[in-house]
């Protein structure tokens, strides 16, 4: 009987724990049990969208919600980072410019022992490239007397982020609407001369020039465009001779890429004033109709999307090749733009760090950014870069998973375009064919003549 009786008293037991329990998750309805709340700064306001919807994907998934803070332009971002950190009063995440010596390490956690190789390999090959520190960068701060202290304390293989998104330039943009007023189909052209062709026609159809660019910096063209022409026509070796003063540009090989643009102020297919439009000006003058077609970069989509513009009246290609050329697609390697650090006096550096590794290295998450920042992952998506919106697709398959032909020419590039400045001098003469004052020839034998004459000097 007093067994019967204590079997009673434990089944009430037991029923009274599950109507407690029971009573208990009635009060707390649906809310998940998590309710940890992280901070995360930014300057990027077109990228607020982006991070934004991932950061919902990582409430759903943990409970944890992430709190984002803006805060323009880039000046008052670094002034407000910098008293945050003499404070101590940092956020938990902070988007920063991907780079390494940035005098931002001393607040943010160091990565190198909290990252895996698979999250690394995750990403584009080079996108760790800007933001982890190199020997030679240890060794040229080592020797800089204007380094700082932060710098000369940093060691080879130290990080401080995860990339979160990469760029590049060489990245035409259509106006679908005033393509197909003038009866042409919104497709990439597959060469040069069709895509002259495309400009001809919207023209002639509704008189709106073809091209705008930053075209007020001389250099610009050449950066954005014209290295990719002859990296195209002649393959990497061809511009690196070109750049090493072992061939000339009057060459017949070399000279099509100077009569690309030649054939564009002849035929009056560059927007009037192009000369006095900077870059951000291009992209007003493309947005607001003036030209079918801007040069620019991965970043230019959102500054158009900024500027009213919808991604349905735009469509994006890489600079295509000349007729002839050896290369017949363009691809770029691209670089990294932002990363991601962790407060390093964080109460929730953990938290904090988890999130960074879902927003950089989960697919879903990758491309819910993306889409919503329009800018490209540095996630490498494979097969899920399907998901991406079609113009960041197009950008996307632009740029080379593995080393391309312009990571082989830019030694050449970054050792003796700005040193051999016969190149000053073909940006100069290339804005006055622009005006119609020289042509492509006479923009050749000055580039050569000064070669030759720099050579002769010892420079």
């Amino acid at each position: 009987m007093k067994k019967r009786a204590g079997m009673i008293v434990t089944l009430l037991t037991v029923f009274s724990l599950i109507v407690s329990a029971c009573g208990d998750t009635q009060s707390g309805g649906t809310e998940p049990k998590a309710s940890k709340e992280l901070t995360m700064w930014t300057w990027k306001v077109a990228y607020t969208p982006g991070i934004e919807a991932a950061a919902k994907l990582y409430e759903e998934k943990t409970g944890i919600k992430v709190k984002l803070e803006t805060f323009t332009p880039d000046d008052t971002y670094r002034q407000k980072f910098q008293a945050a950190a003499n404070s101590k009063s940092l956020p938990d995440i902070v988007n920063w410019w991907a780079t390494a010596g940035d005098s931002i390490e001393n607040s943010v956690l160091e990565l190198s022992g909290e990252v895996d190789d698979d999250l690394l390999n995750s990403y584009y090959s080079a996108a760790m490239d800007p933001i982890i520190v190199t020997q030679s960068q240890v060794d040229s701060w080592k020797e800089d007397k204007n380094a700082t202290t932060i710098q000369k304390s940093l060691k080879t293989g130290q990080f401080y982020g995860l990339p979160l998104d990469i760029g590049g330039f060489f990245t035409f943009y259509g106006n679908k609407k005033l393509i197909e007023e003038a009866g042409l189909t919104a497709e990439a052209p597959k060469t040069w001369e069709e895509f002259v062709t495309m400009m001809e026609t919207v023209k002639e159809k509704t008189g709106t020039p073809g091209l705008v660019f930053g075209a007020k910096l001389p250099d610009l063209w050449e950066n954005w465009a014209g290295s990719a022409l002859s990296i195209m026509l002649n393959e990497p070796q061809g511009y690196i001779d070109l750049l090493e003063r072992k061939s000339k540009l009057s060459d017949p090989s070399n000279l099509p890429v100077v009569k690309a643009m030649e054939t564009l102020a002849n035929k009056d297919l560059l927007m009037p004033g192009i000369l006095s439009t900077d870059i951000d000006g291009a992209d007003q003058a493309f947005a607001a109709g003036k030209a079918a077609f801007d040069l620019g970069g991965s970043f230019t989509m959102s500054t158009l999307l900024a500027m009213g513009m919808s991604p349905d009246d735009i469509f994006t290609f890489p600079v295509p090749p000349l007729e002839g050329s050896k290369i017949n697609s363009w691809t770029t390697d691209p670089f990294t733009l932002t990363m991601l650090s962790v407060n390093k006096d964080s109460q929730n550096k953990a938290e904090a760090l988890d999130f960074i590794k879902f927003l950089t290295g989960d697919p879903d998450a990758a491309v819910a950014f993306a889409n919503a920042a329009y800018t490209v992952p540095a996630l490498n998506l494979g097969d899920r870069a399907n998901d991406l919106d079609p113009n960041l697709k197009s950008i996307s398959e632009a740029f080379a998973a593995e080393p391309g032909p312009y990571s082989q020419a830019s030694p050449a590039i970054n050792t003796y375009r700005g040193k051999h400045k016969e190149w000053e001098v073909y940006a100069q003469s290339m804005q006055s064919m622009i005006e119609k004052k020289m042509t492509a020839e006479q923009v050749a034998k000055k580039f050569d003549d000064t070669m030759e004459s720099l050579k002769a000097s010892g420079n």
